[in-house]
């Protein structure tokens, strides 16, 4: 099956669906650093960097040769998102906006455009609020898809080790199987530590797993934070939200999102890429490239590969 993957990022939502697609998957971003990690980990995928707001539906069927069966996309959700401070306006002020949130748009022009058998839209559940499920109902139907599932999945609940709620948009109901999900120290406790001492006597090498090295009065704040504390503060409409929070180390993970980043249960330290990666239910094979900061946003906006498969599974059931 020939597969379209838009706003692909690293790849965390096409790596469930790579065993569908053979070698006929087309990945399209205008992240340089995300599609080098997309094809470092899918070396026969075809990929693309473009503005998909200014993409033409037929540059994908000759890249393709063909159209796609299915169609996956994750177009961006910063304006969703109560962590971002630029984030206001009503829902259709940002679908019909000049942000990015009207690339939603355009993954609903590219599906009317190519007619997959089966497409899903991945994206913050907030999109649904405030006439967002009314609205994106109205746009697909400007498509001639009247058929739309709106599925809420919280990853955590299907073994996600982090939590994160997100909507599936898609034209076929999906309900993966629940699956209890392991602790932070349960997912990341095997890695080699990074204290000084491991520092100085390196063991086995981990991709991505290096220290994040701080300046001393942010090292100070990290030493002080506890458990579910944040050792730094942002302001987003007069509240104050935690950053670089301690994680439990026997609960879930919170949500790991881009920009965000987290300490160590018992090192004071920041979490390793690696052990971002693993909390979104990465395998270690999986390997980041790119500036570190653009690691981190590739891992945080990306969909946990675990969901992915899930979700693949019944996909595959329902073409099958």
């Amino acid at each position: 099956m020939k597969i379209l993957d838009l706003f692909c990022g690293a790849g965390g939502f096409y790596q469930g669906f790579s065993t569908l697609s053979g070698d006929t998957n087309l990945g399209i971003d205008i992240d340089v650093h995300a599609l080098e990690t997309y094809k470092l980990n899918h070396p026969t995928a075809i990929v693309l960097q473009a503005d998909i707001n200014n993409l033409h539906s037929q540059h994908i069927v000759e890249e393709l040769s063909g159209t796609p069966d299915i169609i996956i996309a994750s177009p961006p959700c910063e304006e969703f998102s109560k962590a971002n401070p630029d984030s206001q306006g009503s829902t259709a002020e940002r679908i019909y906006g000049e942000g990015t949130a009207k690339l939603l748009l355009d993954a609903i022009r590219i599906i009317g455009d190519l007619a997959p058998k089966v497409f899903v839209i991945e994206n913050v559940a907030a999109l649904l609020l405030d006439g967002g499920k009314e609205i994106i109902k109205r746009e697909f139907e400007r498509v001639d898809i009247d058929n739309v599932e709106f599925n809420l999945i919280r990853a955590h609940q299907h073994g996600n080790p982090s939590k994160r709620l997100r909507v599936f948009i898609s034209n076929i109901p999906l309900k993966p199987p629940r699956k209890s999900s392991p602790t932070v120290m349960e997912t990341i406790g095997d890695l080699p530590s990074l204290d000084i001492n491991e520092i100085f006597n390196p063991g086995i090498i981990i991709p991505n797993h290096e220290i994040y090295p701080l300046a001393d009065d942010k090292m100070m704040s990290v030493r002080k934070t506890r458990w579910g504390q944040g050792a730094k503060h942002f302001r987003v409409k007069k509240r104050s939200l935690p950053n670089w929070v301690r994680l439990f180390p026997d609960r879930h993970a919170t949500s790991i999102n881009g920009l965000s980043r987290y300490v160590h249960p018992y090192e004071h330290r920041l979490l390793s890429v690696r052990e971002h990666a693993r909390l979104m239910s990465y395998p270690d094979s999986f390997v980041f490239v790119g500036p570190i900061d653009s690691q981190y946003n590739q891992v945080g906006e990306s969909v946990p590969p675990i969901v992915s498969h899930l979700i693949a599974q019944e996909v595959r059931a329902y073409i099958e």
